[in-house]
């Protein structure tokens, strides 16, 4: 800024020594030593192409038309300012007794074109070297010095901009710009007022500046500033330095549509989500910028739609990329904007057409290093709902990991750690523990079923790796199990389905009560295996085994419910029923084969009873319990040939 002033100066001094020497020399030689003057006190190309006007009344003045200044040799947008035309006005008897007195300087319909480099280079600073003469200070503080400077008014109108930021990869660009600025001493009020259209969205500034000098020698100063567009607005009040930057005071946003704010920062404004920010988006909290670059935000009130969160954010520099550490806290929050369109007709989609194959970018998780604190009352992720929780989440080079230290939902709780892997392509693990869930609501919410009453604890350990969707499915292994106490299925009475030999028996208001389900499962690329499901229940008992493909999205699993009559757990019937196919075209089917022979076996069973009991009468012998015919007919051999033995011994001794 401070060289803007001084090229300032510079002009209107070569404007005032063109004045005097007007009527001596023509106005193009005037063109040409002005350019001349110029282009030695700053390195940079002065062109006037039209005519030049002197005006001695009311001020003292000159008008020149077509004015170019020309930007550095590897800037390739064009000139710095092309302008149809230049007003000059000043106070001859300030002048005339040291002091320049700007009462007018207006630059009429201006091109200006503003590019920083990617190596930090910026195309507006004129102490570079490129032709700068050494003495260009000294010209530039010609007329008294900036403390002896002040300007009425300066204007621009219907101007346009082009400012490009190589180093970020950022462009702005901005039309109908009208711009009026106020000094009337440089160690007084400065005050900046404008407008312009960004992206066809018109944003208003207003800004002052208590004590511009000292600014520029290095003093934090008072200002305010404050922007204004159609859908919001945004300020600052506080104090600013610059050498070395510093920016201490309040900050404050509110708006609903954050395009023309964006705008100002060449970026496009993201769709966001309902409870994100979609219908407004306000922040306010003391701001601070350290001299070294970091950024730190205290007494912080965040608002996205209805949602609120309070806390702290700073903003360090580091060498590979910036750290971001906040500790932020809230109320009930509603984040279920996130989920809104993922009803059961996306699900059949899915089902049908398989896992999308789309790429998944986490460059993102690389642009900074985090370590977030974050505590709320209760999270409502629209297919899940969270009571209170305590949540810590830290990202370093792309690793990020959520540690849930103690997390509230249905009833019960859910602890664990949850990573996501951005190094060297995608993955995702973690080791999730869940307690004492209510299983109805839990799986109403993230499942749409609500046939299932009771409390349930599990246990999950995971790992996926892959850049789309479809390879993290495939990829899928790990290990779990659940334990679910006394509840019941609604709707479904499995003792009448089996009784009936119908799978499609429900049994209106019916229910299968159980007093447990229990049961361990692998996954192994995608695929997820059980062999020990076991329900316990009044009916009898039901056990499972086989796999779900969450990869293929394939099912092949068979139940087989037990329904007990009479007493004991002897009797009754066993029904192996299948499920398999594809997710979106399951079959069941009861397997009667398989209850045919177990009917047969049971025939053969009592068959080779009572041939035994037969065989065991025709020999003599009596059967212990578990003991085979040729086991107890082998026993009584040996019994026989021991007497036999004993009494021969015993006649041959005499009986002695």
């Amino acid at each position: 800024m401070r060289w803007i002033f001084r090229l300032l100066g510079l002009v209107v001094v070569l404007v005032v020594v063109a004045i005097g020497t007007l009527f001596l020399i023509p106005t193009d030689r005037i063109g040409a030593i002005v350019g001349d003057q110029f282009e030695r006190a700053t390195g940079r190309t002065l062109a006037i192409s039209g005519d030049i006007r002197p005006s001695l009344y009311p001020t003292l003045g000159v008008r020149a038309e077509g004015i170019e200044v020309g930007n550095p040799a590897w800037v390739e947008d064009g000139p710095m300012l092309r302008a149809e035309r230049l007003n000059i006005g000043v106070d001859l008897w300030a002048l005339l007794s040291g002091n320049v007195r700007v009462q007018r300087f207006e630059v009429v319909r201006p091109e200006i074109v503003l590019v920083t480099r990617a190596d930090g280079a910026v195309s507006w600073d004129f102490s570079d070297g490129e032709g700068v003469a050494d003495d260009a200070d000294e010209t530039a503080g010609s007329g008294g010095g900036l403390s002896a400077f002040s300007l009425d008014v300066a204007e621009i109108s219907a101007g346009s901009l082009l400012f490009r930021n190589d180093a970020a990869g950022t462009e702005v660009q901005a039309d109908s710009l009208n711009l009026t600025l106020r000094l009337p001493s440089a160690d007084g009020m400065a005050r900046l007022e404008g407008s312009g259209a960004m992206n066809g969205a018109t944003v208003s500034v207003e800004a002052v500046i208590d004590g511009i000098g000292p600014l520029l020698e290095g003093d934090l100063r008072p200002v305010t500033l404050a922007l204004n567009w159609e859908g919001g607005e945004a300020g600052f009040d506080g104090r600013l330095g610059l050498s070395p930057l510093g920016v201490e005071g309040t900050v404050a946003l509110d708006s609903t549509d954050l395009g023309p704010l964006m705008a100002l920062a060449g970026q496009t404004a993201p769709e966001l989500p309902r409870g994100f920010g979609r219908d407004r988006l306000a922040m306010e909290g003391d701001f601070t910028l350290a001299s070294e670059g970091s950024a730190h935000l205290r007494e912080a009130r965040f608002t996205f739609d209805d949602n609120a969160l309070t806390g702290s954010v700073d903003v360090i520099p580091g060498e590979d990329r910036p750290m971001i550490r906040a500790v932020l806290t809230g109320g009930a929050l509603d984040f279920s904007g996130l989920t809104e369109g993922a009803d059961s007709g996306d699900a059949t989609a899915s089902a049908t057409q398989g896992w999308s194959r789309e790429p998944i970018d986490v460059s993102g998780l690389h642009a900074v290093d985090a370590e977030v604190a974050l505590a709320l009352a209760g999270l409502d992720l629209g297919i899940l709902q969270l009571g209170a929780f305590d949540l810590r989440a830290t990202l370093t080079a792309g690793r990020l990991v959520f540690d849930l230290r103690e997390v509230s939902a249905y009833e019960g709780a859910i602890t664990g750690q949850y990573v996501i892997n951005g190094r060297g392509g995608l993955s995702m693990g973690g080791n999730l523990s869940v307690a004492g869930v209510r299983l109805n609501p839990l799986l109403s919410d993230f499942a749409g079923w609500d046939r299932l009453e009771g409390t349930g604890n599990a246990e999950l350990s995971f790992l996926l790796v892959g850049n789309n969707l479809n390879a993290l499915m495939n990829s899928l292994d790990g290990s779990g199990s659940i334990n679910f106490g006394q509840g019941a299925i609604l709707g479904l009475d499995i003792g009448g389905m089996i009784r009936n030999f119908d799978t499609s028996y429900r049994g209106e208001g019916q229910r299968t009560v159980y007093n447990s389900i229990t049961a361990s499962f692998t996954m192994d690329g995608g695929e997820v295996s059980n062999e020990d499901l076991l329900m316990s229940a009044p009916f009898g008992e039901l056990t499972g085994a086989g796999t779900v493909g969450l990869g293929q999205q394939v099912l092949d699993y068979t139940v087989v419910p037990r329904v007990l009559y009479g007493e004991g757990e002897d009797g009754g019937v066993r029904v192996p029923l299948r499920i398999s196919g594809p997710w979106d075209d399951l079959s069941f089917s009861l397997d009667l084969e398989a209850l045919a022979r177990q009917e047969l076996e049971e025939e053969i069973d009592a068959l080779e009873e009572r041939a035994t009991e037969a065989a065991a009468d025709a020999l003599g012998i009596e059967l212990e319990e578990g003991q085979s015919v040729e086991e107890a007919a082998q026993d009584a051999l040996e019994d026989r040939l021991r007497d036999e033995a004993a009494r021969q011994l015993e006649r041959l001794l005499g009986g002695n």
